[in-house]
Order: C-alpha cells, then sequence, then structure tokens
C-alpha cells in the first residue's frame, strides 16, 4: 500500500491500527488489516514498531490540551461501582490511558511521512530496564515423536523447511503425536493439517498429531491458545485441557490453561462448543458465544458468565486489555511475554484491581510506568526480578 499516493488508505490504515490497540476491531476489521500485512512482509514489522513507539505516551502525557473525557468515560463509571479501595490506590492515572489512545492517532500520521529514517526511530532512547527486558517474538520449538527437536521463528517457509528435514520417511504405525512448546516470551501460529488454526501465547504448549484419526481429531493444550477450528461433521474436533474436555462444532473460542492459574476459562468467540469433566462424570454444558465458562480446578465446578470476547482475546491482536484483574494476574501475564521473575514487597498489592489496555508490543518501562501512576506502586528491578511495593502507604 502506497500510503503517499493514497491519502484515504491512510486515514484508514490509522483508524485501523488505533481500533487494533484499543481492541475494538471488527471481524471486518480484523480482515482488513490481515490483508495489509499479506500485501508485504515489512508491514507486519512495521505494524509491531508502531505499536511499541510508546515516546508517543509520554509525550502526550506532557500536554495538558488531552481531551481524555470520552476513551475513559465508561471506564470512570465503572471504577465507581468497585469496592473501596486501599489509600495507596486512590488516584486513577488517567491521563497515560488517554495519552496512549491520542498518542498513536497523531503519532501515525508522522510515522507515515515519506522518509528514509522516521523521526520516531529516530528520537527514541532506551532506558536500562528496556535493555534488559523486552516484549516476545515469534518463536517455538516444535518436538516430535521420535524426540528430534526443530527450533520455529517467523518465517514460515523456513519452519516448513526445518520441519520437513526432520520428519521421518515412512509414516508411523501408530498416530504419532507433537509437543509444539512456545517459551516465556514467545508466541506462534500454527495451521494443522485439517485446516485448522492455532495462536498459541507464551509459555504454552500444544500436544498435537502430525494427521488426525479417522474418526476424531484431538488436541491437548496448556497455557493459552485461540482456536479457529475447521469445520468438519464427520470428525469432531476435541480440546483436552487440564481436568476438562471441550468439544467443538466449528466455530472459534480462546482457551486459558496455565498449570499455575487457578481455573480454566474457555471463552467463546462464534460458533457452538460443550464442555465436560474429563472423566466424563457429568453431562455436557453448553457453551453460546460470548460467554465464558470457568472451570475452578480445586472444586472441579464450573461456572458461566458473560464477557467482552474483544478483552480476552486481545492478546492475539496486539493489545493487553485488562479488565478488573488483580495486581498478581496482571504480573503474571506479563512475566510470561516480558520474560521476567517479579516478589510483592507487600501482599496487599496482590488483590489491587487495575482496568485498562496497553500495546502488547511496547517498551517494558511504559508498562510500568502506567502501572505505577494508575496504581500507587513503586518498581525495584534486580536482574530479571521485578520488585513491586508501594509508593507511599500513609498518603
Amino acid at each position: 500500500m502506497n500510503l503517499t499516493d493514497h491519502p484515504e488508505d491512510l486515514r484508514n490504515l490509522i483508524s485501523l491500527i488505533t481500533k487494533k490497540v484499543l481492541g475494538q476491531t471488527t471481524p471486518e476489521d480484523d480482515a482488513a488489516l490481515d490483508a495489509w500485512l499479506r500485501e508485504d512482509p515489512r508491514n507486519e514489522t512495521l505494524l509491531r514498531e508502531l505499536l511499541d513507539k510508546q515516546a508517543l505516551g509520554r509525550a502526550f502525557r506532557r500536554r495538558d490540551a488531552v481531551d481524555i473525557s470520552r476513551p475513559l468515560s465508561d471506564m470512570e463509571a465503572r471504577i465507581r461501582r468497585l469496592r473501596p479501595i486501599p489509600v495507596y490506590r486512590r488516584t486513577w492515572f488517567r491521563t497515560g490511558v488517554a495519552a496512549l489512545v491520542t498518542g498513536l492517532v497523531c503519532g501515525l500520521a508522522l510515522w507515515f511521512r515519506p522518509s528514509t529514517e522516521s523521526p520516531l526511530v529516530a528520537g527514541l532512547t532506551e532506558t536500562p530496564t528496556d535493555s534488559l527486558i523486552r516484549h516476545g517474538d515469534t518463536r517455538a520449538l516444535l518436538t516430535l515423536p521420535g524426540g528430534e527437536q526443530v527450533t520455529l521463528g517467523a518465517d514460515e517457509e523456513e519452519n516448513r523447511a526445518a520441519i520437513r528435514a526432520h520428519k521421518p520417511k515412512a509414516a508411523p504405525a501408530v498416530l504419532a503425536m507433537n509437543d509444539l512448546t512456545i517459551p516465556r516470551g514467545g508466541e506462534f501460529k500454527i495451521e494443522l493439517e485439517d485446516g485448522t488454526q492455532v495462536w498459541l501465547n507464551a509459555e504454552s504448549t500444544l500436544h498435537y498429531p502430525d494427521t488426525f484419526a479417522t474418526d476424531e481429531r484431538r488436541v491437548r493444550i496448556e497455557g493459552e491458545a485461540y482456536f479457529k477450528v475447521a469445520r468438519d461433521e464427520r470428525k469432531p474436533f476435541y480440546v483436552e485441557t487440564s481436568g476438562q474436555l471441550i468439544r467443538v462444532y466449528g466455530t472459534e473460542f480462546n482457551v486459558f490453561a496455565y498449570p499455575d492459574e487457578e481455573a480454566v476459562r474457555t471463552t467463546l468467540v462464534e460458533g457452538s462448543i460443550s464442555l465436560r469433566p474429563a472423566d466424563g462424570t457429568e453431562a455436557e454444558l453448553i457453551l453460546t458465544p460470548g460467554h465464558q465458562a470457568v472451570f475452578d480446578k480445586d472444586s472441579e465446578v464450573t461456572s458461566v458468565r458473560p464477557v467482552d470476547t474483544e478483552a480476552v482475546t486481545g492478546w492475539r491482536r496486539g493489545v493487553f486489555v485488562f479488565d478488573e484483574q488483580n495486581l498478581e494476574q496482571i504480573m503474571r501475564t506479563l512475566s510470561r511475554w516480558y520474560d521476567f521473575e517479579f516478589r510483592f514487597e507487600d501482599d496487599r498489592l496482590r488483590s489491587l484491581e487495575f482496568m485498562g489496555s496497553m500495546p502488547r508490543y511496547g517498551a517494558f518501562s511504559e508498562v510500568l510506568d502506567i502501572l505505577s501512576r494508575s496504581c500507587g506502586l513503586t518498581f525495584r528491578l534486580e536482574g530479571h526480578t521485578l520488585h513491586i511495593g508501594p509508593a507511599d502507604a500513609t498518603s
């Protein structure tokens, strides 16, 4: 897309990317953005770089003229309904959220100016934190049935060639299973042999066969994955998680099933799925779009609630959306993506709740800045361990 020749395309693209950051894209928006990404491999790199320019937020936080009322009106209404909060969380740092929105819209127009080097790139400086801790990238480790391991990266052609080179020449006599492991600080997308697409988040493992059995398609997931399952009425698709079995009828859904989390959360975006305990002792629970099934691992009880699917699946579109999550949950999510350890200096901080969004490919220092000002926190980095404390417990 030649943006200098088509100003209308530029305006449309700015709108699409801004909506992507906010987690507000429609399926049509995602399709248009995907089409633009496919036009040129450099577009995906450019998009990630755009989302990484947190200097925009710092610049706009200094401006008094930023209108923050509209992007925060709904958020403020929800905050007022929350329970009383500790004294060191009295202030909601509204400017950071508004600057993220306003800064991106204004900054994109500057970014797309014809130039050999963008002024935004040239003017950026890194903090020591950003030099030590960076956001994740596309990578995975594939362990084949015979134990051979294949390192995979962002280049799909190289991935396919590497896998072919390690595959046995003769088909195995029994169903052979692969383990696709995404490390901390990684993400990956794979297409299975039936056409099903799976997006895998950091620190996740997909257990799957090269070829599905004749009567069913079955995989297992640990971690987080977004499934877009190819419909095949003759071969049902099953996803195994910790203590739970999901039956899929050709649909899109998100599974959050990390071993260190208390619950498995399955969110249906479109289509139809059913859930039941892995031991088959109870009847199937049918889930409808826009709802999330929460399977408590201790009690083995499943509850269902309506959710904003755009918020739940924001990670796949390059944005973190934290909807009334506590700080401990947020830190677990961030630590998987930025690959760091964390320690709370005051255990009361674990239960603080935060609502907001931030780019997934943003600088780590900017993420900490938003949390610090929003929740009244201090951060101290020792090696790869982040120490979290209150800014002033008596203010």
